[in-house]
């Protein structure tokens, strides 16, 4: 009798894991994050579902039959039914949940060096490292001051490090593939004054290519 408790105790907690799984694999899926569970999550998140509800109901029913003895049957014809239908009702309002909260504008990638080249005019060189589990683009960027405020008006010319050809070459659109670090120059036709500044690279309305701050002595 222990032992089968412990067994169909396993099974639920199995289901329980398998179902968390998938909304973890959704949100971070949602929010493009390079993880083995959103890669998972697209090709196996049926599996696991299905799977997931089938445990966790052989888990109910296996620990429930010991309880009601003299309903067995009944009991067991009501967790067939209402452990799926339940778990499905939950698992979509925790998608949805997901869907509404999750970040608006996710980081899709973030500045892991930035060095000041030049002042007059401004000359940048950053390191960039792709947080996503997608290809995306890095079209431009922006500076502002300790304030928050813009202190560039003009697009600068962007150059992207080619390792193959060991050069820079320049480019309106950056190529950023998932999982990939690349090296840019960004060249500003304006000078800035010594002080603190943070520079922002952009992709789009909805992509956050990252931040980082700088200082000019």
């Amino acid at each position: 009798m222990k032992h089968s408790r412990l067994l169909f105790g396993f099974f639920a907690v199995l289901g329980i894991v398998f179902l968390t799984l998938v909304l973890a694999g959704l949100y971070l899926d949602y929010v493009d994050a390079v993880s083995i569970l959103a890669s998972l999550n697209s090709q196996l998140g049926l599996w696991f579902v299905l799977g997931g509800i089938i445990s966790l109901t052989v888990g109910v029913i296996g620990m429930g039959r010991q309880h009601f003895k003299n309903h067995r049957n009944l009991f067991t014809a009501l967790a067939v039914v209402l452990i799926p239908l339940l778990t499905l009702a939950i698992m979509f309002v925790a998608s949805v949940e997901i869907v509404v909260y999750a970040p608006m504008f996710p980081m899709r990638s973030e500045i892991t060096q930035v060095a000041v080249v030049d002042t007059s005019p401004l000359i940048l060189s950053l390191n960039v490292k792709a947080l996503t589990s997608r290809d995306t683009t890095i079209t431009g960027a922006i500076i502002k001051n300790y304030y928050g405020q813009f202190v560039t008006g003009q697009k600068p010319i962007v150059s992207v490090y080619d390792e193959k050809t060991e050069s820079y070459s320049n480019q309106s659109i950056c190529e950023l593939p998932a999982g990939s670090t690349i090296s840019l120059t960004l060249e500003y036709t304006e000078s800035l004054s010594s002080g603190n500044y943070t520079v922002m690279l952009f992709g789009g309305m909805d992509s956050n290519q990252g931040s980082s701050p700088f200082t000019i002595p």
